[in-house]
């Protein structure tokens, strides 16, 4: 669905490349875990991505059409993010204000309006909280309602940036099963940009940027043992990570697989 063909960006007049040719697919309905640590590249791919950057080298393609100053605002409204601090997202005096802010920007109909914020906050259980107000919510709670309002403008796209770095271990939970219910039904491609590599386990398919670069791709276990990259990276492997390489043949492994050779 979206392929990036040799992108590379420079900041600083070119003194400095945030991407340095950088080639990715992504299929659709996948769900994709970019990790990194900060200034890896992994935002900077993203705000191509969006639009909020231009001035970039290389080819960004979704379904097969290559991004160009004539179609880019077109294709570009099939996206959808969540970032990093969701008090800055908020418009609305109420939870149900809020997810409906953007549809009614676009004009979306009255009744059509209410069905799909019903919807949205119906799929990440903040419906009993719809007349709320978002200031008043936890972390966990406030992030959700971030979800659902990008989730009510139907994308086909949903990407989620550094979403759950400023947010206690319970609403990383919340916000974590939210993305894999959404991904259970099939519809969304998930792009889940994080530091944390707790937090791909449920992803197909993983890659970790260093110093604007790929320097590993594959599923989980496949990044999880490649152990030559996680160092490169500089990540903080997760506990379950360190158990495994103790107990079972000094070797990286998943949650799930850790469990299943348990």
């Amino acid at each position: 669905m979206i392929e990036f063909e040799n992108l590379t960006y420079s900041y600083r007049s070119g003194e400095y490349k945030a991407l340095d040719h950088i080639s990715l697919s992504i299929r659709q309905g996948e769900w994709v875990s970019i990790i990194g640590h900060n200034g890896s590249g992994k935002s900077t791919l993203v705000k191509i991505l969006m639009g909020i950057l231009e001035d970039y080298e290389g080819t960004i393609r979704v379904n097969g059409t290559a991004l160009d100053e004539d179609n880019r605002a077109e294709l570009r409204k099939r996206f959808a993010i969540v970032f990093q601090n969701p008090d800055n997202q908020f418009v609305g005096a109420t939870v149900e204000d809020d997810v409906a802010f953007g549809l009614e920007n676009k004009g979306v109909p009255r009744t059509e309006m209410v069905r799909r914020t019903e919807a949205a906050l119906k799929a990440v259980n903040m419906y009993p909280y719809k007349d709320h107000e978002p200031s008043r919510l936890s972390g966990g709670q406030k992030q959700r309602v971030a979800i659902a309002s990008a989730l009510a403008m139907a994308p086909d796209v949903l990407i989620l940036d550094e979403a759950t770095s400023m947010i206690d271990p319970e609403g990383r939970r919340e916000v974590l099963e939210i993305l894999q219910k959404i991904h259970h039904e099939g519809k969304t491609t998930l792009i889940y940009i994080t530091h944390d590599l707790a937090e791909i386990e449920q992803s197909d398919h993983a890659v970790i940027m260093h110093e604007g670069r790929i320097i590993s791709e594959g599923t989980i276990d496949e990044i999880y043992q490649d152990t030559d990259a996680l160092i490169a990276s500089r990540l903080v492997l997760p506990f379950h990570m360190e158990l495994s390489k103790r107990l079972l043949d000094g070797e990286y492994m998943s949650y799930k697989t850790l469990v299943e050779r348990l």
